[in-house]
Formats: structure tokens, C-alpha cells, sequence
């Protein structure tokens, strides 16, 4: 069993050469690396003030769970959940099978729960590699954890379930984000720990992880999203259980690694995973236990038709057996009578727990390796890991394990602690709505506010537009008035104009129907009915005009008393609008004094 020990030198050039390919996996994706670095376009963690009733679907191995999860600020989250398995003809029949499946799942648990489902945000955790280009569209890239339906790889997974949910037609829900298990458990362990958790884990069926990256370093996700992406930082989903998958990690696989992969649904693929995760632990231990007993190592090489079938030994009988207390192996002795062995010494039971801890123990050993690998690359002196899943959960010695394999590897001056969360996937989900929910509603606001102000600057333009006009118009008038005055006159009084305002003021005086008056043959200045003496010439005697002196006079004396006042405007304004029109009432009144 030599071959499940890893020193930390091979540890460490393990994490070598999967960092190299995290950095492939950023720059070209799963084209360039075994590592996808898939975006998952979630570009924050919870900061406390997510609010209000929301749906999460976790879709994961071979469960479905349905969950209305009501959060408030500062408050513990309300849960209300249905739990079903996926039956064989869901996992392994068509894409239409299995999503109609978990269409008819979210319709009845809703109507069930008499929940007001119109328009109700709905988070989905979708637990398998997707090329995901945004919030809410995903491709399937392939089943991993014994799913096998057709039709599906190479879908958008958020379309099948739509068309799902209305081919049920009872509901109205509007599905947020898809998510990534993962990436729930990592907003799920910042939620709990005042917004702060760097890497997401997932030890359970299957591994995986998540960690928050910059955008800059985020090329192939980004190259490939049907939207805009506005943030500067994004969770990336890592997808690590890949890794190996074209020969890069070799040198740790083992005999019975090889054997477990040519037996599995997706040979060739999921390398890390099946070293790692509980869905290939037991049968790796039942292989070794086997070829112990063919060797007559083990129970004196007398097994049983259970031991030697596949699959008949279960990653929980490993918790189980490493539960028991030393000298008591209660689990032990239960667990071999299940497999069908009855004849066993002391020295058996004490092999057969060491099998057990050497095959999880190398799968915490590489899942620590894995861990450290990423805090290295976040680089914080004081750093989160959030972590979940059932082998992580329930191996009573996992824990212990991963912590103190990562104080080995970590890069020096660097801190962590690691917080176990409960439930990631499903309150994750619940909380990655919510927040997408609180950004939607910021945006909003966003958007509204700068309408507001676009408004505000457009009916600014206008006002000032309509002054300038104004400004513009009176410019006009005065640059009128001081080229051609009699116009400006004439237009207000609405009259036609003379040569200049004298002859306005005493067209305005004259009755209408007065014809211009013939001069005599005595000295004087010619002069018409329209003409009033000059100011300049008070002295000069009155002259004779043609035809009767006093009939001129009368006739002329009686069309000033009986023509109303006259006032002409002037754009001087004040004082002097004042003095010029009576000094034209003088002139008029002398000239009346003169006639008579």
C-alpha cells in the first residue's frame, strides 16, 4: 500500500503543475487545459443587507432538492425544503425526462406551500462542468456522478428547464442564475463569516472549487459571454476534479486508480475526482482489500462473494470503520458480516481499518494540496476556506487531515482557517439570487437616477435655449432702434414712418384727410401741413400761408384740440423716455402758440 503515500515533494509538484494549468484554463479554457476556470459572472460576496423570499434548486449526484428560503438582514435564514431522489429512468433516460422531472418537482412543492409564485426568483444549483456565458446561460460540457441522460451535453441547461416549466404550465418563476455548487458554498461560508470566504470546496461525491478572480486575468470566460461584464472581480468555478485527465498527474495514480476508471461512466475523465472524492473511495478500497485476500494477506485469502463485487463496499462503511474506538471495532465486526466474512482474527480487523486510512487518508493529503495550490494563488495573510460535503462532513478524520497537510504547503507568511458550512448549495443558491436580485435593483436605481438627470440636463438646455432667444430678440430690437429709430416707432404705433420721428409725431397729430398747403411768395422756410417750425428758429415771424390766414388757423387750431395725446415709446428707458416725449408735447404747443 506504499503507492497511497505521497511525500510532500510530490505534493508540491502536483500543485506546480496544476497551477500551470489554472493559468491555461483562464486564458483558453478547457481547449488548453484540463482545469476549466469556468466564469461563473457572480461578482460578489453577500455584504449583509440581502433581503426577501427566494426559490433554490439544488440539482446534485443523484438528488433534487427544492427550497423557499427567506432572508433578512441580521437574521437566521428561513427555510422550507423537499427532498426527493432522482429515479433510475430521470438519470439515464432523455434531457426531456429528467427535466420535466424537476419541473413537476418545483411546481408541486410551491403549490404545496400555497407560495405567491408570479414572477418568484429562483436560483438553481446545477452541480456538472458548464461552459457558462452568463448569469442565466449555461452549455453542459458532460455528466459526471453517474448522470447519463441524453441529450443534454451541449445545451443550454436554464432553456431546458424553461421549456420544462412551461410544457408543466402551472408556475410562473423567473430562473436568476444558474449556479454552481461551489460557488454556492463559497457565498453560503461568506454569509456566515461577515462577507469574507476566498475559497469555495466541495468534498462529497464529487470535489471541486471556487475562488474570486480578477477580471483582468479573465480571458477565454469573458471572450465567450453573451453579456457585458461590468464588475472588476468574478467567482471562477475551478473545476479542478479534471485535472489529470490528459496525463499530467500520472505519477500519482495507482493500480487501482486505473481500474476504477476504466470501470466508470466517463473513463478517462474526472481523474482528480475519482482520487479524491467519495464516489470511488470505497470501491478503491474494496479493490485493495481484494487483491489482499487473493493474496492470502487478508483472511487468509478466504473473502466472499460480496467483497469480490463491484461497487459492494460503500464510502460510508470507511466512516463507519475509522468511527470505532480503538480495541472495540463494533462497526468493524458489523461491517464484515455485511460483506459476508465471518472468519477473521484481530490482526484482520487491524489491516482491514488500515486500508481504510490509508486510501481516504491520500484523498485528503491531494484535496489539501489542491487547497493549498489556490491560497497561494490569492496571496491574503489572512484567508477564509469554506468547505462542504459529506466525505469532508462525516470521515471523522478528514478535517484534521486537509488542515494540517495545508500548514506543510502553504506558502510561508500566509494564514487560513477553514469553516465547514452547512448546506452550501442550497442556501448558496438562495444567497447568489439574492444578491444578483440587489444588484438588479441598484442597477435599476442606476438607471433611473441618470434618466432623471438626462431629463434634468435636457429641460436645463431648453430653459437656457428659450433665454438666449429671449436675450437674442431684444439685441435685436435695440440694434434696430439705434440703426433706423423711426421704424422701431413706427412699428410700435403701427403706422407708417416719415424721415424721421418729428415727421412720426406730426403724421400722428394731423387729421387725415388735411392736403399739403401751397407756400407764399413771402421770405420763409417752404413748409407743409405735416411740417412743425423748428425749435432752433423760435424768433422767426409766423408766415402767411396760402388762403385765408384765420381759416388755416381755426381749422388747424381745432384738429390739435381735438386729437388725443400721443406717447411714442423709446428704448432708452426712464428718464429719458420721460424728457423726450415732453419735449415733443413743448414743441407741438408752441407750435399751436405760433399759428394762432
Amino acid at each position: 500500500m506504499a503507492e497511497f503515500r505521497l511525500s510532500n515533494t510530490t505534493l508540491k509538484r502536483m500543485m506546480h503543475h496544476m497551477s500551470d494549468d489554472m493559468d491555461r484554463g483562464l486564458q483558453g479554457g478547457l481547449s488548453k487545459s484540463t482545469i476549466g476556470m469556468l466564469s461563473s459572472f457572480v461578482p460578489e460576496l453577500p455584504d449583509g443587507s440581502e433581503r426577501g423570499k427566494f426559490v433554490a434548486m439544488d440539482l446534485g449526484g443523484t438528488n433534487l432538492r427544492v427550497m423557499i428560503m427567506e432572508i433578512e438582514p441580521g437574521e437566521e435564514m428561513r427555510c422550507k425544503q423537499f427532498n426527493t431522489r432522482m429515479p433510475n429512468w430521470a438519470q439515464h433516460g432523455t434531457g426531456v425526462q429528467l427535466f420535466d422531472f424537476i419541473a413537476k418537482a418545483l411546481a408541486d412543492f410551491l403549490i404545496e406551500k400555497g407560495v405567491d409564485q408570479d414572477g418568484l426568483p429562483v436560483g438553481f444549483t446545477f452541480s456538472y462542468p458548464c461552459n457558462q456565458t452568463s448569469l442565466r446561460s449555461a452549455t453542459l460540457l458532460r455528466w459526471t456522478k453517474g448522470v447519463t441522460a441524453k441529450g443534454c451535453v451541449g445545451r443550454d441547461v436554464v432553456q431546458m428547464l424553461e421549456e420544462a416549466i412551461q410544457r408543466d404550465g402551472r408556475i410562473n418563476v423567473e430562473i436568476m442564475a444558474l449556479i454552481n455548487d461551489t460557488v454556492g458554498t463559497m457565498v453560503a461560508a461568506a454569509y456566515q463569516n461577515n462577507g469574507q470566504c476566498d475559497i469555495g470546496v466541495i468534498i462529497g461525491t464529487g470535489t471541486n472549487a471556487s475562488y474570486m478572480e480578477n477580471t483582468k486575468n479573465i480571458h477565454y470566460g469573458l471572450q465567450n459571454a453573451t453579456e457585458k461584464y461590468n464588475y472588476n472581480q468574478m467567482i471562477i468555478d475551478t473545476e479542478w476534479g479534471g485535472f489529470g485527465d490528459r496525463g499530467e498527474a500520472d505519477y500519482i495514480f495507482t493500480e487501482y486508480d486505473k481500474i476504477v476508471d476504466k470501470r466508470s461512466d466517463h473513463p478517462g475523465v474526472n481523474s482528480l475526482d475519482k482520487l479524491i472524492a467519495g464516489m470511488c473511495m470505497g470501491e478503491l478500497v474494496r479493490l485493495v482489500l481484494e487483491k489482499l485476500t487473493r493474496g492470502k494477506v487478508l483472511f487468509e485469502g478466504l473473502g466472499s462473494e460480496t467483497l469480490f463485487t463491484i461497487g459492494s463496499f460503500p464510502t460510508k462503511y470507511i466512516s463507519e470503520i475509522l468511527h470505532d474506538d480503538c480495541g472495540s471495532y463494533v462497526h468493524t465486526r458489523q461491517i464484515m458480516g455485511e460483506l459476508g466474512i465471518d472468519d477473521y482474527t484481530f490482526s484482520d480487523m487491524l489491516l482491514f481499518r488500515e486500508v481504510c486510512v490509508v486510501v481516504s487518508r491520500r484523498a485528503a493529503n491531494l484535496a489539501a494540496a489542491s487547497i493549498a495550490c489556490v491560497l497561494n494563488r490569492v496571496k491574503k495573510p489572512h484567508m477564509i476556506v469554506g468547505i462542504d460535503g459529506s466525505t469532508y462532513k462525516y470521515h471523522p478524520f478528514f478535517e484534521h487531515w486537509v488542515y494540517e497537510k495545508i500548514r506543510e504547503l502553504i506558502e510561508p507568511g500566509l494564514d487560513f482557517k477553514i469553516v465547514q458550512t452547512g448546506d452550501g448549495s442550497g442556501r448558496g443558491a438562495a444567497l447568489i439570487t439574492a444578491i444578483i436580485w440587489r444588484l438588479k435593483k441598484r442597477r435599476q436605481a442606476e438607471e433611473q437616477k441618470h434618466l432623471d438627470r438626462r431629463l434634468s440636463i435636457e429641460q436645463y438646455e431648453k430653459e437656457r435655449e428659450e433665454k438666449e432667444k429671449q436675450t437674442e430678440e431684444v439685441k435685436q430690437i435695440e440694434n434696430k432702434w439705434f440703426d433706423s429709430p423711426t421704424e422701431v416707432i413706427a412699428a410700435a404705433i403701427g403706422q407708417s414712418v416719415a424721415e424721421d420721428p418729428v415727421d412720426v409725431a406730426a403724421h400722428e397729430i394731423e387729421e387725415p384727410e388735411e392736403s399739403v398747403v401751397e407756400p407764399d411768395d413771402g421770405p420763409g422756410t417752404l413748409v407743409d401741413e405735416h411740417r412743425i417750425k423748428p425749435e432752433a428758429e423760435p424768433e422767426t415771424p409766423h408766415k402767411k400761408l396760402n388762403g385765408s390766414p384765420e381759416k388755416d388757423h381755426h381749422h388747424h387750431h381745432q384738429g390739435l384740440k381735438n386729437q388725443e395725446p400721443v406717447e411714442i415709446p423709446y428704448l432708452n428707458g426712464g428718464q429719458d423716455d420721460d424728457t423726450s416725449t415732453s419735449s415733443l408735447s413743448e414743441e407741438l404747443d408752441g407750435s399751436a402758440r405760433e399759428i394762432e
